[in-house]
């Protein structure tokens, strides 16, 4: 397990995978460790190389105290430099969205393309304050059917859990397993969105789930309006969780997008 000594008091677990000329970097969602992208990454391993790491409280990244997106996204261009690799197609979900596009901002000369999947953060997402209280309690009492439920109504499309049972199960136990650092806590106020939201400026490609309660429909549009070089597209039947939700479709996506680069 590979590990990048950022500052004195942040080693970033890192991960290097697959072969080809192009380079993906992957930015993860809120507290999720990189192996939520793994079935996505490792699909597209196969014809090009991959770099995922666990931002600054997940997975085995080691940090303690307050960061922001910004750091995230220097963690990843010093990664760059340690790897000596000079561009890349950043590929942000849901917060990593976010990452992505400081990432796009701060570091142009590492960007050929951007790739965003349900990331919101300019408008509002849905309110879903009565079903978090119900994650939460889930949470504190063990229940792990009932918080597995939860997360379902929260991230996902309707009817996924009775139609995808071995995906759901998946998210789930990797979600349930997983415990977040607690003592590495992103400071929400320090970069409002409206500071990098649709600047980006490289050929970037949008995808959203239709049921996406977090990204939302709303968040696409106004995000695909702002960036001149966008295609937006929208997956039918899933949620926030798209990359989980619709693998094969959004690797499709992704390699057609990436098939029409210079």
């Amino acid at each position: 397990m590979p590990f990048l000594q950022v500052d004195a008091d942040c080693r970033v677990n890192y991960s290097v995978f697959g072969r080809g000329e192009r380079t993906l970097l992957f930015f993860n969602g809120a507290s999720l460790p990189m192996a939520f992208w793994r079935p996505i990454a490792e699909s597209l391993s196969a014809d090009y190389r991959v770099i995922m790491f666990d931002q600054r409280n997940a997975g085995a990244t080691k940090f303690e105290g307050d960061f922001t997106l910004a750091d995230v996204a220097r963690d990843a261009s010093q990664l760059l430099h340690k790897l000596e690799i000079k561009q890349v197609v950043a590929i942000g979900h849901a917060w990593g969205g976010r990452v992505a596009q400081i990432f796009a901002r701060d570091y142009p000369e590492f960007m050929q393309a951007m790739i965003v999947c349900g990331t919101g953060g300019q408008l509002p997402a849905v309110d879903m304050s009565e079903v978090q209280a119900e994650l939460s309690a889930a949470r504190k009492a063990g229940n792990r059917d009932v918080w597995g439920a939860c997360i379902a109504k929260m991230f996902c499309a309707e009817g996924f859990t009775e139609d995808h049972p071995a995906q759901y199960e998946d998210i789930v136990e990797l979600m349930w397993t997983h415990k977040p650092n607690r003592n590495a806590r992103w400071n929400m106020g320090a970069i409002p969105s409206d500071e990098y939201w649709g600047l980006c400026t490289q050929p970037t490609l949008l995808i959203y789930g239709a049921e996406d309660k977090n990204g939302t429909p709303e968040n696409a549009d106004d995000l695909h309006r702002r960036i001149e070089q966008s295609k937006l597209v929208t997956i039918k039947g899933a949620g926030h969780f798209a990359i989980r939700e619709k693998e094969r479709e959004v690797v499709e996506k992704i390699r057609l997008f990436l098939s029409s680069l210079p």
